[in-house]
């Protein structure tokens, strides 16, 4: 049995594409709220537990790029098999884990197969959607598991935990499994390039990777011990000289790992600064409403994490019909509403927390915001791979979900730091973190309007072609 390009075998493939890209996405935000459990069973210091998150991330953010680069060389269904077994044997092991290393561990390789993973599941539905709006529809669905698993996974976290917190990280594991067993069955095969296959670019591997991990290693370290502390400042500063020395690298290369080239398209490159921005702010305004309802309200995990419930819905739902009006009529005016809603949510929150019922306060502000957030995650994506080449689609995959990765963690550790000091200065730590956040996101309403335009012509030939 192999693939072919029937409505149903397609249909099929994309089921079991988002079933990853919604495991990936889920593994990112699902432990959070076990973190309490998870301290008294394996006794851990308050100061590496937040490395079991944070773990993820860094394995995620840090092997972006090379993930996508394998995929695009080596296949892009032989890297999402191998990548995502890899992904089930690490959940699996996390049920068994005894102390804190052995945690922080098996969530590292997790967020490495991740980043492998998502970034050849995205270049696989390119593949096998053709142009117009198929492939509209199929990458909002996409994007929509993507959004709806990161959103989500603080409720079904919060939910597994009722059981045991070894839950949060087993329970992606069958669904990893039979998408596994069906998969080989269902994705289009990789073409045999032999000789015309790319040199694999090892110099810029080998300096971008552990680049991008000091990178992601000094934001996150600084949301938990500051910029002055010398983790973060001498990772960042390591960092920037890998990253330094591997555009002098990409520059000489004959096959580049990421030619430079890349960096100068319009339409990816502010789909990029976009994707960091929105949800950088995104989850500085998630990880302050959170401790405000846990701290200040005494809510528990499940109800905290149930708060994001009702955005999650709408980007569910919403996201894939706002995919297909973004391919055919232009993505800039989507995103500039959609991070519009978001700043007006979070202004709302700052003004209104305290002075409304609580629970009022979260549905009308998860309103705005989930509404916002299905507009902007599928414009983000559409706006991105519109001008990219098949044999590149893995690469430019990876540069746009590194960005949601590095782009969270930068602006994760600058609303923490301004939470931090708030008190200092007499304001109320949690009111000054979401003003924050609400300031960055009116910015980023300015740079998501000011992005390129889609060519009226260019967007009628792409809905004729789909009829």
């Amino acid at each position: 049995m192999t693939f072919t390009k029937s409505r149903t075998g397609a249909r099929l493939a994309l089921l079991l594409l988002c079933a990853a890209n919604f495991l990936d996405a889920m593994d990112v935000s699902t432990i959070g709220v076990a973190l309490p459990a998870i301290q008294i069973e394996l006794g851990m210091q308050a100061t590496s537990l937040q490395w079991a998150v944070s773990a993820y991330v860094l394995g995620y953010g840090g092997f972006l790029l090379l993930g996508g680069r394998v995929a695009d060389v080596f296949g892009h269904r032989r890297v999402f098999l191998w990548s995502l077994a890899v992904f089930a044997a690490a959940s699996i092991a996390g049920g068994f884990v005894d102390s804190g290393p052995t945690l922080i561990a098996a969530r590292l390789i997790k967020g490495i197969a991740a980043a492998f993973t998502a970034p050849a599941a995205l270049a696989l539905l390119l593949s096998v959607f053709g142009e117009g709006s198929a492939r509209a529809k199929a990458l909002g669905i996409f994007s929509s598991t993507g959004a709806a698993g990161f959103v989500l996974g603080m409720v079904l976290g919060g939910a597994a935990t009722i059981f045991s917190w070894r839950a949060t990280l087993v329970m992606g594991a069958p669904v990893a499994i039979l998408t596994l067993a069906i998969a080989p069955f269902v994705l289009p095969a990789d073409e045999r390039r032999g000789a015309d296959r790319p040199r694999f670019d090892w110099a810029g591997a080998l300096t971008i990777t552990p680049g991008l991990l000091l990178f992601v290693f000094g934001i996150t370290n600084a949301a938990a011990d500051g910029w002055s502390a010398f983790p973060t400042w001498g990772a960042l500063t390591a960092a920037a000289a890998l990253i330094l020395i591997f555009l002098a690298v990409e520059a000489r290369h004959a096959d580049p790992m990421v030619p430079l080239a890349m960096f100068g398209r319009a339409r990816l490159s502010h789909a990029n600064a976009v994707a960091a921005l929105f949800q950088g702010v995104y989850v500085g305004f998630q990880f302050i409403a959170t401790l405000y309802y846990q701290n200040e309200l005494g809510w528990s995990a499940f109800g905290t994490g149930f708060c994001f419930a009702l955005g999650g819905v709408f980007v569910m739902f919403l996201a894939p019909r706002f995919a297909a009006i973004a391919q055919n009529r232009g993505t800039t005016g989507l995103m500039a509403v959609g991070v519009a809603l978001q700043a007006a949510s979070y202004i709302f929150w700052v003004a209104a927390v305290g002075d409304i019922n609580p629970v009022l306060l979260v549905v009308l502000s998860q309103v705005p915001l989930g509404l916002g957030y299905a507009l902007t995650y599928p414009s983000v994506q559409v706006a991105a791979l519109a001008d990219v080449e098949e044999d590149k689609s893995g690469l430019a995959s990876g540069m746009l979900f590194a960005a949601f990765q590095i782009g969270g963690g930068i602006v994760l550790a600058a609303a923490s730091a301004v939470f931090g000091a708030a008190p200092s200065f007499g304001f109320d730590p949690y009111v000054a973190g979401v003003a924050f956040t609400a300031l960055l996101a009116v910015a980023v309403v300015l740079l998501a309007a000011l992005g390129p335009r889609t060519s009226p012509l260019r967007a009628a030939a792409a809905y004729q072609a789909a009829e």
